[in-house]
C-alpha cells in the first residue's frame, strides 16, 4: 500500500504485479479506482456553452448513452486533465457524466462548479470500479444483466439487486471491460459478488500501469500537463475539428497552428534492447549525444518480456536516426516503435478489435 492522491492504495495483491497484468490480458481483473473523480451536470445551454470554453467537443451532439475521452483546455491549449464525457439518461433527464483524475479534482471542480454552480459531485457517495479484460463480460453478466449489443464506450444505467448503477464498457488497459459507478453502501458485497468468478482477481496500481502503458496510452502527469497540448500528445483524433474555429474555445489559436505546422515536440514508444529498465525522466540523445527529449513513462512488460517507455523527443528530430537513453551513466542504443506495443482489444459493433 502506498500513499497516493490523498488515498492509501495497493500497488498490488498477493499474486503479484506479473499475474496480475496477465490475467487481465487472458481473463479478467478487478480494479478498485473510487479514488478518481465522478460529477453529473444538468445537460442544459447555460451548462454547455460555459464547459465548451474549456472542452473541444460540440456537447450538443454528443449521442445520448455514449461516452467521449477529451480534455480540459487552458488558455495556451494545454491539458488541465483528460476527461471521459458522456451523456446519460437518469429518470428520463439527461446529464453530463464526466469522470477525471484524482490528481486533478481540485483544479477541475473549480472548472466544473463555475460552469455550473449545481453540479453534483458524486465520488464521495459512489465507488467506481474497473473490470478489464476478454472474460470480464462473463464475470459482470454473473450479476447484472449487460445488453448483448453494449459496444465500447457505450453508458447506461442498469440494475444491481434492484438499485441502479452507471455502467460503461471502457477502461484503460487495451482490454475490453467496463466501468461501475455503484453506492458506497452497495460497493463492497459488489465487489464480493464478482470474486465469485474464478476468472477474476483484484489488481493494483502496479498492474493498471502496466497495462495502460503497453497499450499505449497516456497518463496524466507524464504524457499529458497543463504545457502539454492534445496535438503534442498525438491525441489530435480525441478533438472535434470544427471547435478549433472556435475562438470562444481555450487556445484555439495555438491548437490550430500546431494542426497545420509541426509541434515541438511529438510522443514516440520505445523498446529496451537489453534487460536494462527504462524510466520515467530519462533523457534520450542522438548518436551525437544532443538531448533530443525524455522518457514520460517507462515499466517491464509482461507481454513482451521487454522495458518499455513512451517519450517525447524534438519534432525535427528524423525518423530513421538511431536514439539512445542514459541508463546509469552509460549511453545504451533503444528501439523506436509505433504506439500501441500491444494491439487493443475493444468491443466495436459485435466484436473484438482495435
Amino acid at each position: 500500500m502506498i500513499p497516493f492522491t490523498g488515498f492509501n492504495m495497493p500497488i498490488n495483491y498477493k499474486s503479484g504485479i506479473i499475474n496480475e497484468h496477465k490475467n487481465v490480458r487472458n481473463h479478467s481483473g478487478i480494479f478498485d479506482v473510487s479514488h478518481m473523480g465522478q460529477v453529473l451536470i444538468e445537460n442544459n445551454n447555460f451548462h454547455i456553452n460555459n464547459l465548451e470554453k474549456y472542452i473541444p467537443l460540440k456537447l450538443n451532439n454528443l449521442r445520448k448513452n455514449k461516452s467521449n475521452y477529451t480534455f480540459l483546455l487552458n488558455e495556451n491549449g494545454g491539458v488541465v486533465d483528460d476527461l471521459i464525457v458522456s451523456l446519460i439518461d437518469i429518470n428520463s433527464k439527461f446529464f453530463l457524466y464526466i469522470v477525471y483524475n484524482a490528481s486533478r479534482k481540485i483544479e477541475d471542480e473549480k472548472i466544473f462548479l463555475k460552469c455550473a454552480p449545481k453540479a453534483e459531485i458524486i465520488h464521495s457517495k459512489n465507488c467506481l470500479f474497473a473490470i478489464q479484460g476478454p472474460k470480464s463480460i462473463e464475470v459482470l453478466n454473473n450479476i447484472i444483466e449487460v445488453p448483448v449489443d453494449m459496444n465500447f464506450l457505450d453508458i447506461k444505467v442498469l440494475k444491481y439487486k434492484k438499485n441502479s448503477v452507471i455502467i460503461s464498457r471502457s477502461g484503460y488497459t487495451g482490454e475490453d471491460g467496463f466501468e461501475i459507478s455503484i453506492s458506497n453502501e452497495q460497493a463492497e458485497a459488489f465487489v464480493r459478488d464478482l470474486l465469485e468468478n474464478k476468472n477474476t482477481m483484484l489488481c493494483g496500481l502496479g498492474a493498471r500501469d502496466s497495462l495502460r502503458l503497453e497499450a499505449g496510452l497516456s497518463l496524466y502527469g507524464h504524457e499529458l500537463n497543463e504545457n502539454i497540448t492534445p496535438i503534442e500528445a498525438g491525441l489530435s483524433w480525441a478533438l472535434d475539428k470544427d471547435r478549433l474555429n472556435d475562438s470562444s474555445l481555450n487556445g484555439y489559436k495555438v491548437l490550430l497552428d500546431q494542426l497545420h505546422n509541426k509541434p515541438s515536440n511529438k510522443k514516440i514508444g520505445l523498446i529496451s534492447f537489453n534487460r536494462s529498465m527504462l524510466r520515467d525522466g530519462m533523457i534520450l540523445f542522438d548518436n551525437n549525444k544532443n538531448d533530443i527529449g525524455k522518457i514520460t513513462s517507462g515499466c517491464f512488460s509482461p507481454n513482451l518480456n521487454k522495458s518499455i517507455a513512451i517519450g517525447y523527443v524534438n519534432s525535427h528530430f528524423e525518423e530513421e536516426k538511431e536514439i539512445f537513453c542514459e541508463i546509469r551513466n552509460k549511453m545504451e542504443l533503444v528501439k523506436k516503435t509505433n504506439l500501441p506495443f500491444v494491439k487493443k482489444n475493444y468491443k466495436k459493433n459485435g466484436s473484438n478489435n482495435e
